[in-house]
């Protein structure tokens, strides 16, 4: 019987690799592999910890999307209904990824379909929050798999 709980079995798992199994290897495309597998059982040990970064951002994109329909109302009430439609749509699936991508499409539709100062101010926020996710994304690549592709 396991009495670990998930985070203590990747934790486990990341352990015996590094100790055991990475040491061992001479093949060079074998230690990346191993390497690859060990940034992705820190990325799952942190989604677990943490929670799904998807979910996060969602929630900066949706909240700044209230506040600027909100702010545009009076101005661009199109606009602003717009984007209160775009917040009510839901996706298919529950997962935070299919929220991320439904939530994307319907922004990015009405950013690429207007001229106006407000789909000016979408695009920043959107950009802004696509930079600051990268920013977190990039703790989880594997530099020793990218160099081993040139």
């Amino acid at each position: 019987m396991i009495v670990l709980d998930s985070a203590q079995i990747l934790d486990s798992v990341k352990r015996s690799l590094e100790t055991h199994v990475l040491p061992a290897l001479s093949d060079d495309f074998a230690r990346v592999q191993i390497l690859s597998a060990l940034k992705a059982l820190a990325e799952v040990s942190n989604r677990l910890e943490i929670g799904d970064p998807a979910e996060r951002s969602n929630g900066i994109i949706e909240a700044g999307v209230r506040d600027l329909a909100n702010s545009i109302r009076s101005e661009s009430p199109d606009f602003a209904t717009k984007l209160d439609a775009a917040l009510e749509v839901r996706p298919e699936g529950n997962a935070p990824r299919d929220r991320s991508r439904q939530l994307g499409e319907a922004l990015w539709e009405l950013c690429s379909g207007c001229q106006a100062p407000p789909a000016d101010q979408l695009l920043a926020l959107l950009q802004a929050e696509a930079l600051r996710t990268m920013g977190e994304d990039n703790v989880w690549m594997c530099p020793e798999a990218i160099e081993s592709l040139t």
